[in-house]
C-alpha cells in the first residue's frame, strides 16, 4: 500500500493518465505499423501496444458472500477479504504495454515479449479491508516483465524441414478454445493477467525456459517435442484482490481461520498458519505430439500427444498440531476474564483461584471443595469462564498446526485432436479427448481441518473421512487422492454472410465435459467444491461442537461427471462511421451439471455469465471497447456472483 497521500496519489493519477493520453493522440493523425529496421543481414521489427483501462464493480458486496465476523452470512471468512476490499466502484484503473522484438538473421530468428503495467487504484488506493501484500501488489499493482524470449534455428534434414526453439517460450498443444485443464497444460496461467481490462491471452501465459523441436517428416506428417528446464505454476488472484475467492492458497496466503467465519480475520487466536510450501523438481517435464494431415478427409488434421509435466494447480495438505491440548486453563482464563474487562492483575488472580478449585474437583470430585468453592465453581458465570477458556486452550493447540499448498509430480496425458471442415457448410470444426493418469484432485478441506484436529481431540477423529490421527503430533497429511481424469470438447465455428446490416456474423461455440470414473461416493470421501465452508455431514457439525452450523448439502461437492458450454457470436461492420469499424459482441457460459473436482474446478453446476461487449477498431492501430459482465446462478456456491463489472479500454498499437 502505497505511503503518499490520497491528494498526491490522485495529482499523480491524473498527470500520468495526461500524458499517456497526449503521448496516445499524438499520434491519431498518422496511421503507423510496426517499426521495422536494419542492421546489415539482421532484420528486424518491434510491435508495440498501449491500452488504458478502467473497470468498475456494479454493486456492494452482498452478505451471502462474506463471514459472519464481518457481519454477513458465508460460514467462512477464508473466502472474503476480495469481495471486501472492492464497493460498488472502480476496481482497476490501468495502464499497460507489451513490446515484442523479432530479430530475423538467415535461418535464425529471436523474439522477447516485454510486459509492463501500472495500476492505479490497486497501487495507490487504501482498501476497504484488507491491505494489499507485496507479492500481491506485484501481480495487480505494478511490474515489468520479460515474458517470452527465445531464439528458432531452421534446418533442413535432407528434404526434412527440422525447427528448434529454444528459451522461455509458450507452446500450444490441442484444441481448447475456452475451457480449461485438456490437452494444452504445458504452460501455465498468471490469472490476474486476464482479469485487467483489455487483457490479451498472450500476456496470461507464463512462458517456460524449454527446448522444442518440430519435424516435417513428409508434407502430411509432422512430430514435436519438447522438454522443459524449469516448473512454475499457474497463478491464482493474490488474496484481497477484486477477483479473489481463497485468503490462503496465493502467494501471499498465511493463514486460515477456524470458526466457521465466527472469528474476525484479524483476530490473535483462532487461526492455522502457512507452513513450508511442497514445490515439485525442475526436472521431467516433457512431451511428444505427432500431427498426421489428411488431405481426402476435408483436410483434417489430426493430433496424438503424450506429456509428462507437474501439477501447476496448488492443493491444500495439512499438519497435525505440534502441541497437545494444555490442561493448565490458568492462561486461557486468564484471557477470558481479561476480555470481561478485569484489569491484568485481577484477571491473573481470578483465573489462578477459579482453575485450582478446577483442579481439585477434578481429582477429588465434589467432596474435595468447601460449600463456598462449590458454589464458585457452579455460579453460571464460572462455568461460562471455563468453557471460553476450555476453547481457547483448543485454538491454541490448533494453532501449531498447519496447512500447506503442494503440487505434485509425474502426472501422464495422453491425448488425441482433431481439426476439420463440415464440407460445404463453412462450419469448422474442432476437438480434443484427454486422459490424465494420476491426477491430485482435492480432499474437501473441512475433512482435512477435521483429520488434523483429530490429533488433540478425539470428537474430530470419530467425524471426519480421512481417519483417526489421535496423539500423532506433527503428521503430514496429504490433502488430495490422485485420480485419473477425462476431458472431452468440441469447438464449431460459422461465419455467416451479411445478417442484421453487417458484413459477417460469426459464431463460436464449445462444449465440453470431465469425467473422473473412479472418484469416491460422497458418503465415502468427499472432494472440494465451490463455497462448501462446513462439513457435509450434520453430524460431524454437531458431534464437534458446531452444531449451530449447517452442514453443506451432497449437491454441493465435487461429481464424478460434470459439463457446460460456451456461446460467443459477434456482428462485424466495416467502415461502419467515419472510417471505424465496430463490433458488438454477446458471450454466454453455462455449467450445465455437476462440480468439477478441485483445484480444476472446470464446472460448477448451474454457474452462468453473460458478457456484452462493443468494439470499435481505427486503421488497424485504435481499438475501443466496452464491456459489461453478469455472473449468476448456482446460489451462494458461486463466489463471484455480486461481483458483475463493466469496462472500458483503448488501445494504440504501433
Amino acid at each position: 500500500m502505497s505511503a503518499c497521500s490520497p491528494i498526491k496519489a490522485r495529482w499523480n493519477l491524473h498527470r500520468s493518465i495526461a500524458v499517456l493520453l497526449a503521448l496516445l493522440l499524438s499520434a491519431v493523425t498518422t496511421e503507423v505499423s510496426a517499426f521495422l529496421f536494419d542492421l546489415g543481414e539482421v532484420k528486424g521489427s518491434l510491435d508495440t501496444t498501449l491500452t488504458l483501462g478502467v473497470s468498475s464493480r456494479l454493486s456492494d458486496p452482498d452478505r451471502k458472500f462474506y463471514g459472519t465476523a464481518s457481519g454477513g452470512l458465508q460460514d467462512s471468512v477464508n473466502a472474503d477479504d476480495g469481495n471486501l476490499n472492492y464497493h460498488s466502484g472502480i476496481n482497476s484503473l490501468i495502464v499497460k504495454g507489451t513490446s515484442d522484438l523479432e530479430l530475423n538473421y538467415g535461418r535464425f530468428r529471436a523474439f522477447g515479449r516485454a510486459y509492463y503495467f501500472y495500476d492505479f487504484e490497486n497501487e495507490n488506493s487504501d482498501r476497504a479491508r484488507t491491505p494489499l501484500s507485496d507479492a500481491a501488489l506485484e501481480q495487480v499493482g505494478s511490474d515489468v516483465r520479460i515474458l517470452d524470449a527465445f531464439v528458432v534455428g531452421q534446418f533442413d534434414i535432407g528434404t526434412s524441414p527440422l525447427d528448434i526453439r529454444l528459451g522461455a517460450q509458450v507452446l500450444n498443444w490441442g484444441e481448447s478454445t475456452f475451457i480449461q485443464n485438456g490437452i494444452n497444460v504445458i504452460n501455465p496461467i498468471d490469472v490476474s493477467r486476464i482479469r485487467v481490462p483489455g487483457a490479451e491471452l498472450k500476456e496470461a501465459l507464463v512462458p517456460i525456459p524449454m527446448i522444442s523441436a518440430s519435424y516435417g517428416v513428409t508434407e502430411d506428417i509432422t512430430l514435436e517435442a519438447f522438454y522443459q528446464f524449469r516448473w512454475s505454476e499457474t497463478v491464482i488472484d493474490p488474496p484481497g484482490t477484486y477477483y479473489s475467492t481463497n485468503d490462503f492458497a496465493g502467494r501471499s496466503g498465511s493463514q486460515v481461520y477456524l470458526g466457521f467465519g465466527s472469528i474476525p480475520d484479524d483476530s490473535p487466536l483462532g487461526f492455522v498458519p502457512r507452513g513450508q510450501d511442497a514445490y515439485p523438481s525442475d526436472s521431467g517435464q516433457f512431451g511428444l505430439a505427432a500431427r498426421v494431415f489428411v488431405p481426402g478427409l476435408n483436410s483434417t488434421e489430426f493430433g496424438f500427444y503424450f506429456i509428462n509435466y507437474h501439477s501447476r494447480l496448488p492443493n491444500i495438505s495439512a499438519v497435525t498440531p505440534s502441541e497437545p491440548i494444555n490442561p493448565n486453563l490458568t492462561g486461557p482464563l486468564t484471557i477470558v476474564f481479561t476480555k470481561a474487562g478485569l484489569p491484568p492483575e485481577q484477571a491473573s488472580a481470578a483465573a489462578g483461584q477459579l482453575f485450582g478449585i478446577l483442579a481439585k474437583y477434578t481429582i477429588g470430585g465434589p467432596g474435595a471443595l468447601t460449600p463456598e468453592e462449590l458454589a464458585v465453581l457452579q455460579a453460571p458465570q464460572s462455568q461460562a469462564a471455563i468453557d471460553g477458556a476450555k476453547s481457547i486452550a483448543f485454538l491454541q493447540s490448533a494453532a501449531t498446526a498447519q496447512y500447506l499448498i503442494e503440487y505434485p509430480e509425474d502426472i501422464q496425458l495422453y491425448g488425441a485432436s482433431f481439426n476439420t471442415s463440415l464440407g460445404s457448410t463453412g462450419v469448422s470444426l474442432q476437438g480434443e479427448l484427454s486422459y490424465k493418469v494420476g491426477v491430485p484432485l482435492q480432499v474437501d478441506d473441512i475433512e482435512l481441518l477435521f483429520a488434523a484436529l483429530s490429533a488433540i481431540h478425539p470428537a474430530f477423529g470419530a467425524n471426519n473421512q480421512i481417519g483417526n490421527f489421535l496423539g500423532q503430533l506433527e503428521t503430514y497429511i496429504p490433502g488430495y487422492e490422485r485420480e485419473n481424469v477425462w476431458q472431452a470438447q468440441v469447438t464449431a465455428t460459422k461465419v455467416f454472410g451479411p445478417t442484421l446490416g453487417a458484413d459477417q456474423w460469426v459464431l463460436l461455440g464449445e462444449i465440453g465435459v470431465t469425467h473422473v470414473p473412479g472418484l469416491p461416493d460422497k458418503e465415502t470421501l468427499r472432494f472440494d467444491g465451490a463455497g462448501t465452508f462446513t462439513s457435509g455431514s450434520q453430524e460431524a457439525m454437531d458431534n464437534t461442537g458446531n452444531g449451530q452450523y449447517a452442514a453443506t448439502p451432497a449437491f454441493a461437492f465435487a461429481d464424478r461427471t460434470s459439463w457446460g458450454y460456451q456461446i460467443v457470436t459477434r456482428l462485424d461492420y466495416t467502415n461502419a462511421f467515419f472510417g471505424a469499424n465496430m463490433s458488438p459482441l454477446l458471450a454466454f457460459s453455462h455449467n450445465v451439471g455437476g462440480n468439477t473436482p478441485r483445484p480444476l474446478g472446470n464446472f460448477i453446476d448451474g454457474r452462468m455469465s453473460l458478457t456484452a461487449g462493443l468494439r470499435f477498431t481505427y486503421l488497424n492501430d485504435w481499438e475501443l471497447e466496452f464491456r459489461y459482465t453478469n455472473y449468476f446462478g448456482a446460489d451462494v456456491y458461486n463466489l463471484l456472483a455480486d461481483r458483475d463489472f463493466a469496462s472500458a479500454t483503448i488501445k494504440y498499437s504501433f
